[in-house]
């Protein structure tokens, strides 16, 4: 019976997302296809930066966490934005801001100083995009659906996410301008897309100022004190991640060959698009504490894993990393989402400023670290101190956790025939 349960909840999930709108499926496919381009890049900023265009590593981790920070911490503005030019305008505005940074990133390696403007336009379009693109979603599903949705969102970006590197890492000793160059095209192209495939949404409209006694400002503000906590980690969670986003291509030149980044992304991203999705309804309904206590105790323990330098170890870490990110950022997204009602995209673009908050420090701390332990032939203990950390954000999470959220209840899923019902108003 467990079994029979099991089939019809996967089958009934696969018929509520065949009945969903055209637009709202078109996104979340091109979705996979905007995160495998950018990925094809993202990784390898910073061997581009010290490789091709001949930065010192001091000097491009610091330009790697001003990168970080613009492309989370502008998503502050994706609310303004939105409001201002709607939720496809500001996608196809983000597309075409990060079309025209990839022209100027394959120009770079010829002209260095054109590094600087290049990746704060690669940056700037993700930080206008993924605000965007989750509000999107919440807006088209109903409240029921909305765990289930985000986390096939996330597949379909950790899915080209996984594949981007794999692919980039086969071409960019070849000729980086070209990859470059390339990747422009494949975004001009993704840019084209979304202007014919999605259709305008209205965004939901937030609570009256007389229902809750405060005016739209105000109630922000209120609505972020009571987000406190979720912010916090969420910012310790981005922190501890780009140590692993940002320097494990460094590392693995270091210590074994630039292809083995290929296969740890892949690692990390199927995990999380097998598995956050299935696990989505727990991740809702767990323990908050106890989810964010044993995320970060996992973590801790991939990143002391990866400290042995072997590439069965650099996977083995990496799986056990990417377990506690599976259950620890789609708990952080809800939380926001639900602590700051009706206005999906201010509550993405503020968990998006914390996580580059935590991206920026992770840079600037880890390329002075990183270039330590390098200087001392000790690179696996760059691993170790992060491992440190995540042990230490563990601590801070048993002592200021908080209790559980309200459950969210399973409610049926509604058949393809309903489809109406899914579509919020």
């Amino acid at each position: 019976m467990t079994g029979g349960r099991r089939r019809g909840g996967l089958t009934a999930k696969w018929r509520t997302f065949t009945g969903l709108p055209a637009g709202l499926k078109a996104l979340i496919g091109l979705s996979f296809v905007v995160a495998l381009g950018s990925y094809m890049v993202t990784p390898f900023i910073g061997v581009l930066m010290v490789g091709a265009v001949g930065l010192d590593i001091r000097v491009a981790g610091v330009l790697v966490a001003v990168a970080t920070f613009i492309q989370f911490g502008g998503s502050i503005l994706g609310g303004p934005v939105v409001d201002r030019l709607g939720l496809k305008r500001t996608m196809v505005l983000a597309l075409t801001l990060r079309t025209a940074g990839l022209v100027l990133l394959g120009l770079a390696v010829k002209v260095p100083w054109i590094a600087y403007p290049a990746v704060v336009l690669v940056a700037g379009g993700p930080a206008l995009y993924l605000p965007a693109n989750k509000a999107y979603i919440v807006t088209s599903v109903s409240d029921a659906l909305r765990p289930l949705f985000l986390g096939v969102s996330s597949a379909a970006l950790n899915a080209g996410m996984g594949l981007g590197p794999l692919l980039a890492a086969l071409l960019i000793d070849a000729d980086p301008v070209l990859l470059l160059i390339g990747l422009a095209g494949l975004f001009a192209l993704i840019t084209v897309a979304h202007q014919a495939a999605l259709k305008p949404v209205e965004r939901r409209p937030a609570a009256a100022p007389a229902a809750t006694g405060t005016d739209g400002a105000t109630g922000k503000r209120a609505a972020l004190r009571g987000a406190l906590r979720p912010v916090l980690f969420t910012a310790l969670a981005f922190y501890l991640y780009f140590f692993f986003q940002s320097f494990m291509g460094l590392y693995a030149a270091g210590v074994s060959n630039i292809q083995v980044l290929g296969w740890v992304m892949l690692l990390n991203c199927a995990m999380v698009v097998l598995l956050q999705p299935a696990f989505a309804d727990r991740i809702a309904r767990a323990d908050y504490r106890l989810l964010v206590v044993g995320s970060f105790t996992v973590m801790a323990l991939g990143m002391a894993a990866m400290a042995l330098g072997s590439t069965p170890a650099l996977l083995a870490g990496t799986a056990l990393f990417t377990l506690g990110e599976i259950f620890l950022f789609l708990r952080c997204d809800l939380e926001l989402v639900d602590r700051v009602p009706g206005n999906p995209a201010f509550a993405f673009g503020v968990q998006r400023l914390t996580a580059g908050i935590g991206g920026l420090l992770a840079g600037i701390v880890g390329g002075f670290v990183f270039a330590h332990y390098e200087a001392a032939g000790d690179l696996g203990t760059f691993w170790l101190v992060v491992a440190a950390q995540c042990a230490g954000a563990a601590l801070l999470a048993m002592l200021l956790g908080g209790g559980r959220r309200p459950a969210v209840h399973e409610l049926p899923l509604p058949e393809p025939a309903g489809a109406g019902q899914v579509v919020a108003r």
